[in-house]
């Protein structure tokens, strides 16, 4: 019998065994043996690369470690979409999690993915529990859960992994608020009021290097099997644009079927690469899917924008161009880019400048295919074309503005350029686009928009030429003849043939040459046109004056004087009288070479030709060194390289260089020849300039100056 006033109650929460020892008020007895938490998903077995990476996240964790008096929060793991962040996070914390006795928490946000995002009460819920709270003490609010939480982890030493957060707000509800504890969150958003407000370390994760992208589709196919075919793997790597999600698809694809080459999965990748790379049965194993939890979070302008963006032909778009293709205001467009750099769907190279992923290019491009009403595509395609001709028209008239123009160009002008203040700046601009040049001329070539290719090349030939992108430069001009035999413009045709022979003369030899001058010559006449065919004849008479065939050059050149008289500012026949005075110093009639050097000059300098100048004073020193005024040959050489290196062709004032060197030779100065015979090698060398060959035997010949 209990004894009087005793009574059998427990008030409190009890979990486990009660001892009737007598009243008891207000008692919590707690299970002794609740498992520590370690809630960490399976790790990937073969993790690649980001050494570099997992580096940086120890040296975070070994300096701080969550026990310096402040919590730090490691907003590392951001990043394009399939770039593989979840599997470093994993992999890493996994290797540290033994440092945190009092457990690991883990859970996927689903920030990006199917289904809803996980809300911050319900996560706070599992961690509650995991913790040790029963369900019937966990509060109702989102507030209150949070402090429970915090009160929990003050005296513990947690590791917790956020992964796939879609924002910061949708972190901070489950950070610690002590030290001790260490929290690994992952997103594809930058969590920028995570940095600013929580002092988070951001660490940025890129695709894999070549060599680590081939080392992950070596180890999903098998080592043998994959150095069988290097060559293959290294193509299929760069294909998957070196991104984890894609390698491990493409590698799977391999690995299942043993008949399969890579070399076939390559052919079938040039093709259709994001269809290669769709696993319909399997949302996470599909790269459309993967991209698309992206894309069905933005809002109806950037979804608008980042579509546009797939349309963009070349590698790089600046602020401007991205404004063009989707229009709308750079201001909007500004915006519009941040937005998307903020999620990763694009990334910002340097000052608006930004750069699309391979694949994600393509996303969007199969996006604006199915998304955009018909004849959209198009529409955004020929404002961002016509933007760049227009952008490279202007910056042509300012670095070369003696020169004929043939075609003005016929765009939008709604489409608002980049001020260019002076000829640095259009170099700067034409030096920094000069890769998206040639994508949107191949570009405008392979879907027939002729009137925008013969736009583009005229405004940007002279500037390849000048700079020896010879490579490209020959591609741009037969792209433009094809254009121009399709339009039937036969005035550009002849244009473009005599550019092209001009450059060839240039680069290599006569015979290359030949073949485009004599056709250029024949569409210039059945034109009618006095400026095309001066311009033919003129270059023709250098194909001779190269073959030593003095006067077979005079027969070229001496109609082209009256021919190019009056056809512009007077450069042309500058030019003109220029190669005539080299014909005649070839036959010897050094007099008359002078007076039409002097000509020459005159008519350069009266239509501001400075680049032609350069041309035309080496001319008038070569015939004054014939005629033994080396002195007088000296100070025309000096004259002309007086002449600011912006204005000239570097390969005009080697040429320069070249005679200079001559004539002090001829005084007897060997060493200010040789350094100017050295400089002027070098620069024609950087141009595969045909006299390089030449004046490399002279160089050689040359004595000792102390001999």
């Amino acid at each position: 019998m209990p004894e009087p006033g005793v009574r059998n109650e427990v008030v409190g929460s009890v979990i486990g065994p009660v001892v009737q020892t007598g009243s008891i008020h207000n008692l919590v007895l707690t299970h002794d043996h609740l498992p520590v938490p370690r809630q960490l998903p399976m790790a990937v077995p073969d993790l690649v690369g980001r050494s570099e990476q997992v580096a940086k996240l120890d040296a975070l964790f070994a300096t701080a470690g969550g026990r310096d008096g402040r919590t730090m929060v490691i907003s590392a793991v951001e990043g394009l979409p399939g770039v593989g962040k979840t599997a470093l996070a994993l992999c890493w914390a996994h290797q540290v999690q033994a440092a945190f006795p009092d457990g690991t928490l883990y859970t996927d946000l689903r920030g990006y993915g199917p289904g809803r995002p996980a809300r911050p009460g319900e996560v706070l819920d599992g961690f509650l529990r995991a913790l040790g709270t029963r369900p019937e003490q966990i509060p109702t609010t989102v507030e209150a859960r949070a402090g429970l939480y915090r009160s929990l982890l003050a005296e513990r030493n947690v590791l917790v992994v956020l992964d796939n957060a879609n924002s910061a707000g949708q972190v901070r509800p489950l950070l610690p608020g002590s030290p001790g504890s260490l929290v690994l969150v992952t997103s594809r958003d930058s969590l920028t009021g995570l940095v600013s407000g929580q002092h988070a370390h951001r660490l940025t994760l890129a695709p894999l290097t070549p060599t680590e992208a081939a080392e992950l589709i070596s180890l999903a196919i098998g080592r043998r099997r994959a150095a069988a075919e290097a060559p293959a793997v290294a193509e299929l790597a760069g294909l998957c644009g070196l991104l984890p999600v894609a390698l491990r698809i493409a590698g799977s694809r391999i690995a299942g079927r043993p008949h399969l080459r890579v070399a076939d999965v390559v052919d079938e990748m040039r093709v259709d690469r994001l269809g290669v790379l769709r696993t319909p049965t399997d949302e996470a194993s599909d790269v459309s899917a993967v991209f698309g939890w992206s894309y069905r979070r933005l809002t109806a302008e950037q979804a608008a924008m980042f579509r546009g963006l797939g349309l963009h032909p070349g590698p790089g778009i600046s602020l401007h161009a991205a404004a063009a293709i989707g229009g709308v205001s750079t201001g909007q467009a500004r915006r519009l880019l941040d937005d998307l750099a903020a999620v990763n769907l694009v990334e910002q190279r340097a000052r608006d400048r930004y750069e699309l992923h391979d694949l994600l290019r393509e996303y969007a491009r199969d996006r604006a295919r199915h998304d955009d009403p018909p004849g959209a595509c198009d529409e955004a395609i020929g404002r961002v074309l016509s933007w760049y001709a227009r952008m490279a028209a202007m910056a042509d008239r300012l670095l070369y503005p003696a020169y004929v123009r043939w075609r003005a160009h016929p765009g939008n002008s709604s489409v608002e350029l980049i001020p260019l203040a002076d000829r640095g700046a259009a170099t700067a601009w034409l030096t920094m686009e000069r890769q998206n040049l040639m994508a949107v001329v191949r570009h405008a070539s392979a879907h027939e928009r002729d009137v925008l290719v013969l736009s583009l090349v005229h405004a940007v030939e002279t500037f390849f030429y000048h700079h020896a992108y010879w490579d490209e430069l020959f591609e741009m001009l037969s792209l433009g003849i094809a254009a121009a035999g399709r339009t039937g413009d036969p005035a550009s045709h002849a244009w473009f043939l005599t550019r092209s022979g001009w450059a060839r003369l240039q680069r290599s030899g006569w015979q290359d040459a030949l073949g485009d001058l004599l056709g250029a010559l024949a569409l210039a006449r059945e034109v009618g046109d006095p400026y095309l065919e001066a311009y033919a004849r003129n270059d023709l008479g250098m194909v001779s004056l190269r073959r030593n065939r003095f006067a077979d050059a005079l027969d070229y050149l001496l109609p082209a004087v009256s021919l190019s008289r009056g056809t512009d500012t007077g450069r042309q026949e500058a030019f003109v009288h220029c190669n005539v005075s080299s014909a005649l110093m070839g036959l010897g009639r050094h007099r008359q070479a002078l007076s039409h050097a002097e000509r020459s000059l005159r008519l350069r300098r009266q239509a501001g030709d400075r680049e032609g100048e350069v041309f035309t004073l080496n001319q008038l020193a070569r015939v004054r060194s014939c005629l033994g005024d080396h002195t007088g040959a000296i100070s025309a050489c000096e004259d002309a390289l007086a002449i600011s290196a912006d204005y000239a062709y570097l390969p005009d004032i080697a040429a320069t260089l070249d005679t200079l060197g001559t004539a002090q030779r001829s005084l007897g100065d060997v060493r200010s020849a040789r350094a100017h015979w050295s400089e002027a090698l070098r620069i024609y060398d950087s141009f595969c300039d045909y006299r390089a060959t030449d004046l490399r035997d002279r160089l050689a010949d040359l004595p000792m100056e102390d001999e």
